[in-house]
């Protein structure tokens, strides 16, 4: 009916009209929707759709460049389970995952508890530490593995200075993990660092005062007073980096790309050598929602306990 209007309305008024629309489209009260509009455009493209399509893929088969998709229903997700090497790499994972988000907790916090101490440079030493979180993992990893080189590598020279034989840090199957736990370990635990001394620097200094003055000893404050409450932050550090652990591609790939053999082949490098190279994108797309939905259940069973433990205390 407006578009009625419009035509049977004088050249005047059509134009009036015109103008008050647009002034109501760009007034201060609608015009705040309009700069929400390329974020949401951007969200749909890029992120809801792949995520859309790539469940779809998780149930068909589809090699590009071979023909085009075809609906398998659950045969990817039955090769999966069938498959020993996808098992391997994913309690390889976990075992990365566990052991190196727990070395990083245990060293962020001692870390921490020692850098708030008011020490002289001390804001020069957190600097210093804040360094590994700034380089790229590529470049952090090519010189940990010139580090690793048996003949010619840092650490094995200091070994040999000790008297010690050199070790096969990245060629030996039942060492290799630990030599990639190590790299992940000196690169983010300054993370782990830096967010608990923030958690610890936030918290009433008259709480702990308080304590002292009662005759707590600093076991005591540590125990009683400073874990109780930094322990959501903990428990935020250990989600961020168990994420973000369980994705790791790129530290692996330079320094073994998954070897010697498939000792090091973690889930991200079982998905990229054995699925992603061939383009077989529909079993690729099964094992990302197998992993997606094994994270889920893992970090609300987390999540949930976390809450019970906080409640009945």
């Amino acid at each position: 009916m407006v578009s009625e209007s419009l035509t049977t309305a004088p050249e005047g008024k059509v134009s009036a009209m015109r103008q008050w629309s647009v002034a109501v489209l760009w007034s201060e009260r609608n015009i705040k929707y309009w700069f929400v509009v390329p974020a949401v455009i951007f969200l749909l493209v890029l992120g809801i759709f792949p995520l859309l399509f790539s469940l779809y893929l998780a149930f068909a088969s589809w090699q590009p460049g071979s023909g085009g998709i075809q609906f398998v229903g659950l045969r990817n997700l039955q090769a999966l389970v069938n498959d020993s090497r996808f098992w391997h790499a994913l309690g390889l994972t976990g075992f990365f995952v566990v052991f190196s988000v727990t070395i990083e907790l245990v060293i962020g916090l001692f870390i921490a508890l020692m850098m708030q101490a008011k020490i002289r440079g001390n804001q020069v030493f957190r600097l210093a530490t804040s360094i590994p979180i700034l380089m790229t993992p590529i470049a952090l990893s090519f010189t940990w593995r010139l580090m690793f080189d048996f003949t010619r590598g840092l650490l094995n020279y200091f070994l040999s200075l000790a008297g010690l034989p050199g070790v096969m840090w990245l060629g030996d199957p039942n060492f290799v993990i630990f030599s990639i736990i190590l790299v992940d370990v000196w690169q983010w635990s300054p993370f782990v660092v830096l967010v608990l001394l923030a958690a610890l620097e936030a918290q009433d200094v008259e709480l702990f005062e308080a304590a002292v003055v009662d005759g707590a000893g600093y076991s005591a404050l540590l125990r009683y007073i400073a874990m109780p409450l930094i322990t959501p932050f903990i428990v935020t550090v250990i989600l961020l980096r168990s994420i973000d652990a369980m994705k790791v591609f790129d530290t692996v790939f330079v320094l073994t790309g998954g070897g010697p053999g498939t000792a090091s082949e973690v889930i991200t490098l079982y998905g990229y050598s054995a699925h992603f190279r061939t383009f077989n994108m529909g079993y690729l797309s099964a094992v990302a929602w197998v992993l997606l939905m094994i994270l889920t259940v893992v970090f609300i069973f987390f999540v949930r306990s976390f809450r019970r433990s906080r409640e009945a205390n």
